[in-house]
Formats: C-alpha cells, sequence, structure tokens
C-alpha cells in the first residue's frame, strides 16, 4: 500500500511541476505544461482509478501553490478529471462465457473526451453569459491586442475573423493533447510492463452512426452567423476528431506490411499538420467509418466492456 501510494504521489508531483511551467517566460514552459497530464495518465492507467485520484489531489496542490486556488481549479477540472474519467474507462472490462476478456471500447472513449469537450463549451458559454457579456464579447477583447499589431486593415480584419474559430482550435487542441498524453502514458507502461490494460489498436476504433448525424448537424450550425456560428464550428471541431484517429488508424493499417513502416510514419506524421493533410485523414477516417457501418460492422458489435465492467487497481 505504502509503495502504490508513493508512486501515485510521485507521479501528482512531476505533473504539478510541468503545470507550474506555465509560469516561465520561455516557450518550453509551455511545451512542458502541455506534457502535465502525462504523470496523471501514467498513475491513471498503471495503478488504476485510486492511484489517479490521488496524483489528481497532489498536482492540485502544487497548482495551488504556484498559481492560486483559480489555476488549481482550472487544471484540475481540464485535466485532472478527464484523466480520471478516461483511465477509469480504459480499464473496464467484462468477461464472456469462453473466459475471453473484452476491454472498453477505443472508440467510445473518443467519444467520452468529445462529450466532456461539448460540455466544457456549453459551461463556458452560461458561465460568460452569466458572469460576463457573453462568448463573443469574450473572444473580440481576447484578440483585440493582437489585432492592434498589425498596421494593415486587411490584416486585422482577417485576423478579426478568426475569432470565431479560437474555441474550436482550444477544444481540438484539449482533446489532441489528452490523447497524445494518454497513448503515449500508456505506450511507456507497456514497454516497462506495469500496464493493467492492453494498448488497443487504431485499427479496432469504431463509430456510432448517431456521430455522423452529429457531425452533420454541427456543419449546418457552423453555416450561421454569430454565436450560433461559433457554437456550430467548435462543434463540428469537436466532431471531426475521432474520424481524424480513425483516418490515422487506416494510414497505420496501410503501412503495417511494409518493410520501412517506421520511416513511411515517422515522415508522415512530419507532415500531418501541414494544411490540408489533416482534413484529407479525417475525411479518410469518415469515409471508412461509413463503410464499416454499411457492411454492419458498428460499435454494437465489438464486443466491448461496458460501464458495468470492473477495473483493476495495482497495490504493490
Amino acid at each position: 500500500m505504502l509503495h502504490f501510494n508513493l508512486i501515485a504521489i510521485a507521479a501528482g508531483v512531476a505533473s504539478g511541476l510541468l503545470q507550474g511551467a506555465l509560469a516561465l517566460p520561455a516557450v518550453g514552459g509551455l511545451l512542458l505544461a502541455y506534457i502535465a497530464p502525462l504523470p496523471l495518465f501514467l498513475a491513471g492507467l498503471g495503478l488504476g482509478v485510486r492511484g489517479a485520484v490521488i496524483a489528481v489531489l497532489v498536482a492540485g496542490g502544487l497548482s495551488m501553490m504556484f498559481g492560486g486556488p483559480g489555476f488549481a481549479a482550472t487544471q484540475a477540472v481540464f485535466y485532472g478529471l478527464p484523466v480520471i474519467v478516461i483511465s477509469r474507462q480504459a480499464l473496464l472490462s467484462r468477461t464472456d462465457g469462453r473466459g475471453q476478456v473484452h476491454w472498453y471500447p477505443p472508440g467510445r472513449i473518443l467519444l467520452w473526451l468529445a462529450g466532456m469537450a461539448v460540455a466544457g463549451l456549453v459551461f463556458g458559454l452560461a458561465g460568460l453569459s452569466l458572469f460576463g457579456d457573453g462568448l463573443m464579447a469574450y473572444l473580440n477583447a481576447v484578440m483585440a491586442p493582437f489585432a492592434e499589431q498589425f498596421s494593415d486593415a486587411e490584416q486585422r480584419e482577417v485576423l478579426v475573423a478568426l475569432v470565431d474559430y479560437l474555441p474550436a482550435f482550444f477544444a481540438v487542441s484539449w482533446i489532441l493533447g489528452l490523447i497524445f498524453n494518454g497513448v503515449l502514458a500508456q505506450g511507456l507502461l507497456v514497454r516497462f510492463g506495469y500496464n493493467i490494460a492492453p494498448s488497443p489498436e487504431l485499427a479496432d476504433i469504431r463509430l456510432p452512426m448517431a456521430w455522423i448525424g452529429t457531425l452533420l448537424a454541427a456543419l449546418l450550425l457552423a453555416s450561421m452567423t454569430g454565436l450560433l456560428g461559433v457554437f456550430g464550428k467548435t462543434l463540428a471541431a469537436i466532431a471531426i476528431v475521432p474520424y481524424f484517429v480513425l483516418g490515422l488508424g487506416v494510414v497505420h493499417g496501410f503501412f503495417r506490411p511494409w518493410k520501412g513502416r517506421l520511416a513511411m510514419l515517422i515522415l508522415f506524421y512530419g507532415l500531418l499538420f501541414l494544411w490540408p493533410l489533416p482534413i484529407l485523414v479525417a475525411g479518410l477516417g469518415l469515409l471508412n467509418a461509413v463503410l464499416r457501418l454499411a457492411r454492419g460492422d458498428n460499435l454494437s458489435n465489438t464486443g466491448g466492456a461496458g460501464d458495468s465492467g470492473g477495473s483493476a487497481d495495482k497495490e504493490e
């Protein structure tokens, strides 16, 4: 028990110190803060949910020392709570009548992340409307200092036009950051033999037909102006991320039989965020999902664990 708690506390200390890197003036501080969820995922996926909770509480205490209660609460809501939820879901499993263990489907974990992002968007809209001048006023205030740095009127107009896409940018960055840290943590745990659940394959991701409907509804809202348009653009960006990840699975499957697979994947990821490759990858994932649904290969027949499954905690 003592060994278990010490490891969880160490993970929390590491995460708290990384979160505190936001106070550093250099860009390196931002990069260090970006991997702050990594130790929390190491605790959650390697020790279980209780390990994640201990790590999050310790990280929150350090964050309070660095930036006060507001900063600590923000870190807990945006990173601590999601890590606990995702770790809990990832460790759910059930055993069928033949003794085979089925782990929680990775597609549903993506939907949990997307759902939390949508919930954050809704709460943000409500909070800014109740306690401020609304989302649009807040976004314009954030962008105004940057727009003033440009002397050319046309450049300022372009920058102001990007205001509508700021929530979408932050939502996608948040989801991808958690995915990156979760995948990296699981990879490290597998490498050293401390993982509880096996690593899911990208090719095993299944998404329900209803999620395509969510994406289409979001795109319809995105075509509108004002607050509804911003909400639609953000919702569409959130809804497309699971298809982007599914598209990555298609790419991995394509390169799997190649002898130079590793080199090709390194080259691919090096070019991944050059426009319009991300959209092409997401489109590939969407096409793959539609073809699977047309074959009847959907989320319901993956044999994954439901919420009634159990998760194990390591107490060494």
